[in-house]
């Protein structure tokens, strides 16, 4: 089988490794010249992986017909605010509609709120014989800098229609265990929120507070989560699965994570947040998640108040030490409202 991920980083170089292990042929597809070249000619990633040499079936390229002609499958792997142009361009190519196309981008398009699934579907829309493309995602706890590694990673598979289960199997491997449910708006929303609360248990790990702090950040922003979710159509048992619980835990504890490290570098520094996150070498995605998740609280009247604390943080210039005080003088209630 021949695989196209589009994206070049460090995901899309540790899934390619991956999928190079039991896939005859794996392609990169990537904008910056001097990084496809290095992974062409050289078999490294020196941007992300210096030290790491990849397979030899494993190449790269600048051409995006070249990625994804006589490809099996498609896999999306960019920044959630790039999905939109990659997929209109991939129009051009002439796709056929029996090629999966897999998301494993985390985020909501912030102009129109839209998950990523959907995004695809609207613009890959149908094949020339007009037949619908097969639109997915694959998500969960799964920091490229481990799963380079090979070192054991689970993941949800989740998608419209008819079953996944052929993919599910065509997509795990020895350290790679792959889960289906075809809740596949919880498993979006899930996967993307909880990059807000990553930012909100990193500042407060910048702040100095301890275990006590995470837990209680991390546990009220699953109720957070859990409460959006629903209320856009996901279902319950899935913020308490790989894509929801799962990937909270990873994100919020992992030194790997570029959202929990945000938020640390947020409530250590001088600098304002904007600043911060320009700097950033990788998209922080919770960043953006924060501003489509309080949009979306306000079109459904949901209350979020962790979330509306750090962006208050991050776009109004309110001290960390400050949002965190405001979250602890909040009017008492039950644990379950």
């Amino acid at each position: 089988m021949r695989a196209a991920i589009l994206g070049s980083g460090s995901w899309g170089t540790a899934f390619g490794r991956h999928l190079a292990e039991s896939w005859r042929d794996v392609v990169l597809w990537g904008i910056e010249a001097d990084q496809i070249s290095a992974i062409r000619d050289t078999h490294t990633n020196p941007a992300f992986f210096p030290d790491l040499i990849l397979p030899a079936n494993m190449t790269a390229t600048l051409d995006l017909q070249e990625a994804v002609g006589g490809a099996d499958a498609v896999f999306f792997i960019l920044p959630s605010q790039t999905v939109r142009g990659v997929a209109h361009a991939l129009r051009d190519c002439r796709l056929k509609a029996e090629v999966p196309v897999i998301c494993l981008s985390k985020g909501l398009e912030l102009s129109t709120l839209k998950r990523l699934s959907t995004v695809m579907e609207e613009e890959l829309l149908h094949d020339a014989a007009g037949h619908p493309h097969r639109i997915g995602v694959l998500l969960g706890p799964s920091h490229a800098e481990e799963v380079v590694l090979r070192l054991p990673t689970a993941l949800v598979l989740s998608g419209r229609g008819e079953s996944w289960h052929d993919w599910q199997q065509h997509l795990s491997g020895p350290t790679v265990r792959v889960y289906t449910n075809r809740d596949l708006v919880g498993v979006e929303i899930a996967a993307a929120f909880k990059n807000v609360i990553a930012i909100a248990v990193g500042m407060a790990d910048g702040l100095g507070y301890g275990d006590n702090t995470r837990g209680a950040v991390m546990t009220r922003g699953l109720k957070e989560l859990a409460r959006l979710g629903i209320a856009l159509g996901g279902q319950f048992e899935t913020f308490y699965g790989l894509s929801g619980i799962g990937d909270m835990i990873t994100t919020c504890t992992s030194r790997h994570s570029r959202n929990r490290n945000y938020g640390e570098a947020v409530a250590r520094a001088a600098q304002d947040p904007q600043s911060i996150l320009k700097q950033a070498c990788q998209v922080v995605e919770g960043a953006v998640m924060t501003q489509a998740a309080l949009k979306l609280s306000a079109k459904h009247s949901i209350e979020l108040p962790i979330t509306q604390e750090v962006h208050d943080v991050l776009f109004s210039g309110k001290a960390p030490s400050k949002a965190m005080q405001d979250l602890m003088e909040r009017a008492l209630r039950s644990e379950h409202e």
